[in-house]
This record gives C-alpha cells, structure tokens and sequence, in this order.
C-alpha cells in the first residue's frame, strides 16, 4: 500500500504508520504466530495419525481421505490436462492445494514417527518434526483458504460469481506460483503447467483491475476506519489532504523569525569591515 502511493507514501499524514501500528498488535493477540502455527502442525500430524486408525476426518481436513493409507504411501493425483483453462481452474487448483497440504502432512508425520523410532518421547518427538509440522500447517493454511473462498463464491449473487470466480482462481494461481517447488514435488503440476500459471495470473490480473476498486471499496471500511486522506471513500484526495495539513499547523508567527530566521534572508553579499586589530598595522 505504501510503495503504490509514491512519495506520498513516506508522509505521516497518510495514516500508514498508524495504520501499521494498530495491525500489528493483532499478529500477537492469541499468541506468536510461529507457536500458534507449530500447534497448527501438532494437530494436523495427530488428526491424520488417528484416520490411520479409522478415526473420521473433520471436514477441513477431508482432503487427506484420497492422499493417507495404512502403509505411509501417499497418492494425491496430479493435473491431467495441460490448457489454460484445465490448469487453472477453481477446482483444479483446489485439487493441487489439497494435494501439497495432503504430501506436506503426511512429510511431518513422517518426521515425527522417525522421532519415535530414535526413541524420543512424544513431545520430544513433536519437537524433532518441528520444521516439517512448521510447513505443513501453512500449506493447509492455503488450502483451507482456498476452499472456504470457493465454498463463499459459489453462494454469492449470480451477478457477482464471475468476478469473485476469477478472484479466488488469481489467489490460488498466485499463491501456487509462489510455492511451484511444492507443486512440483508433489507431483500434481509439472514444469510447463507451472509456466501456463504464470500466463493465466498476467491474464487475471489485467482483468482483475478492472474492477479493483469496486472490490476494495466492497470490504466496507469507512473513511473513519481508514483514517487517511489519500484513502477517502469519495475520492477527493488532495483537497482533503491540504486541509489535514493546514489543520495541524495552523499559520501563525514563529517566535525566533524576527532574531534568527529574517536577518539570515535580508543579509547582503558585501563584506562588512571588521574592527582593526594590532596586527594590522604592523
């Protein structure tokens, strides 16, 4: 947001750094993030340990029925199809997503029984697959992202379902681009499907655009929870940018002008005679 409003940017009535201020608090609520995450790991490794066993999968996790069997071997399927249309699709992409989380879980549950097996205890075993319980809960992070976008696209207003379709297919393209080493170890795109999701995300985005600003302006906030000029609702930036300034320093006659400031801008280019000295005359 910053780096899009130029030098503008690096002012403080802009309201970023307070905006800034005020978000990063929330990162830190509930706790860390990296702790809240590695419990994230915990449950996952624990959740899919127990469908070994039979136990019934919640829904968030139901991606891992096709991808768990009792021998460790992992099968999560993988892109048949190489067009633009086939590779990015909506449920095409929920497809590759649940099958990074799917490889990513299964990796940690891995390192955790190899933690068993060198005969540490179950905590301390949880911690030796730290990393890989680390990684997996943010490859389920996407994933479940990705499927409640979808799940929400599919009961919005006919109207508004191309759009957010597009959306949903841009975050889950851009994010896969973004981790195309997991895709491709996973074995679900290849290299050249990779390539056609770069093409297809220089495609949404320029069709995204156009309706940027409808979709910023849908999340609601109001000009008081903004808090900046350059962010007001009916687009009447600099007017209101020049008020909040006149505002906060109001023209009045700075006390040390007079003294310092003046007699620095009136001086002149001669040079004053200074008084003779001894030295002088000599």
């Amino acid at each position: 947001c910053r780096q899009s409003l130029g030098g503008h940017g690096y002012s403080a009535y802009t309201g970023l750094s307070q905006a800034y201020s005020d978000f990063a608090v929330h990162c830190t609520w509930e706790g860390d993030n990296t702790i809240l995450t590695l419990q994230c790991g915990r449950y996952l490794v624990a959740t899919a340990l127990e469908a070994r066993k039979g136990q019934p999968l919640p829904a968030n996790l139901s991606y891992l029925k096709t991808a768990l069997s009792k021998d460790g071997t992992v099968s999560t399927g993988s892109c048949k199809g190489n067009s633009v249309e086939q590779v990015s699709s909506l449920d095409t992409l929920k497809a590759a997503w649940s099958s990074v989380a799917a490889n990513a879980i299964i990796n940690a549950v891995r390192d955790f029984e190899a933690g068993l097996a060198k005969g540490l205890s179950k905590d301390n075993a949880y911690e030796y697959s730290s990393a890989s319980r680390l990684h997996a809960a943010r490859m389920h992070t996407y994933t479940y992202l990705l499927h409640r976008f979808a799940a929400q696209v599919e009961q919005s207003p006919t109207s508004l379902r191309p759009i957010l379709t597009l959306l949903a297919q841009l975050f889950g393209a851009h994010s896969a681009i973004q981790h195309s080493g997991e895709f491709l170890q996973s074995g679900f795109y290849a290299g050249a499907q990779i390539e056609t999701l770069k093409a297809f995300v220089n495609h949404a985005c320029s069709e995204v655009r156009k309706d940027a600003v409808p979709l910023t302006d849908a999340f609601g906030y109001t000009d008081y929870v903004v808090n900046s000029p350059l962010g007001r609702y009916d687009g009447d930036v600099y007017e209101k940018y020049f008020e909040l300034v006149t505002s906060l320093n109001p023209a009045k006659p700075v006390p040390y002008f007079d003294s310092l400031i003046k007699p620095l801008l009136e001086r002149t280019n001669e040079i004053e005679t200074g008084p003779e000295l001894e030295i002088d005359q000599e």
